[in-house]
């Protein structure tokens, strides 16, 4: 039975994590700080609610850190959405995610115990289709960004010749108003914001599956530790504060560095509070498929699924991904995670 719960809590953070960006995605976001801060309000509350009907378990000091950790990967999220695209940015830190996280618990790293599957050739078999996946993933480029781009390029061309006519009319010249626009200018900023991108991705897909460190280590080392619990819940509320708390001195950090003029849209609000609940119930599940399955199994397919949620959200709700090119190479990347969540999943 606990095979079978696992699954559905693997099932269900899918959804939830491959939609939580969808109400923030419609707005302007900025550089993500001040939604972060509305997200951690609702993750907060949401599991005060959880913790309630746990009966309030002892809290946990050292989960804080896991929940620190999650924080810092999560400012990255939304400067990763707004230069990759949802679909990608998610499915490319997400592969990160999945590696980190495999090896982290098939080999023990970081001081915890080793949790191998019981299949390693179909295990191993699912993490090459994983990465494959990612490698494919991150050469495919987000349509509606490459041509919001060269939409600004058009109207900042058209406003540089307007102001040039009206200069050489005053002059008495004539001029045939023809702006020459550097192209390779364009294409290099173009370029360096997709490496910002993946580089984020990278880091950020680091950081989230450390962000179980804290709480794998004091189960595996129970002796070495006070009030120690096998129920992953137990730890989620000490978790959410962490996050509440980095995220707050993140803000604070932010608003002092602009001078007291943060970036604050106020349509955001809302939205990212709903994102938020949307993050609490996928990662309370998350707790719970790693408690009935391997990390070595939970993570590949919590960390693959939810990539291939959001895009079906980025192609067929924000039209991101339009060309036919580009839909044929997410499915062929898409094969590839799926073929590599579902060899994982049969190899516990």
């Amino acid at each position: 039975m606990g095979f079978e719960i696992g699954l559905l809590a693997c099932l269900l953070a899918s959804v939830s994590f491959g939609s939580m960006f969808v109400p923030v995605r419609k707005y302007n976001a900025g550089d993500g700080i001040f939604s972060q801060l509305m997200m951690s309000i609702a993750i907060m509350i949401c599991s005060f609610l959880l913790n309630a009907y746990q009966d309030f378990p002892p809290f946990q000091p050292i989960a804080m850190i896991g929940g620190a950790l999650w924080c810092l990967g999560n400012s990255m999220a939304i400067p990763i959405v707004n230069r990759l695209g949802m679909a990608l940015g998610i499915l490319l830190w997400n592969s990160v995610n999945c590696v980190t996280g495999w090896a982290t618990a098939t080999f023990g790293l970081f001081g915890t115990k080793a949790r191998p599957p019981s299949n390693s050739i179909l295990n191993y078999l699912g993490l090459i289709a994983v990465i494959v996946g990612g490698i494919l993933f991150s050469q495919i480029k987000s349509d509606r960004i490459e041509k919001g781009k060269e939409e600004e390029e058009i109207v900042l061309s058209n406003s540089a010749a307007t102001a040039n006519l009206s200069k050489t009319e005053d002059d008495g010249l004539i001029e045939d108003g023809i702006i020459i626009v550097s192209m390779k200018e364009k294409k290099e900023k173009q370029y360096l914001d997709r490496i910002i991108g993946i580089v984020l991705s990278v880091c950020s897909g680091i950081l989230y599956p450390l962000a179980f460190l804290p709480v794998t280590i004091m189960q595996d080392n129970a002796d070495k530790f006070k009030n120690v619990s096998d129920n992953g819940l137990d730890y989620f509320f000490s978790f959410c504060f962490g996050i509440f708390i980095t995220a707050t001195i993140i803000f604070v950090i932010y608003t002092l560095v602009r001078k007291n003029e943060p970036f604050i849209n106020n349509k955001v609000a809302v939205p990212a509070l709903a994102a938020g609940v949307l993050w609490t119930l996928g990662q309370s599940s998350f707790f719970v498929a790693n408690q009935n399955l391997s990390q070595s199994v939970s993570f590949p397919i919590i960390t693959q699924l939810p990539g291939l949620v959001a895009s079906l959200w980025s192609i067929f709700y924000f039209k991101e991904i339009t060309l036919s090119k580009s839909i044929i190479k997410l499915a062929i990347a898409s094969s590839f995670t799926l073929l590599g969540a579902l060899l994982v999943g049969l190899s516990k």
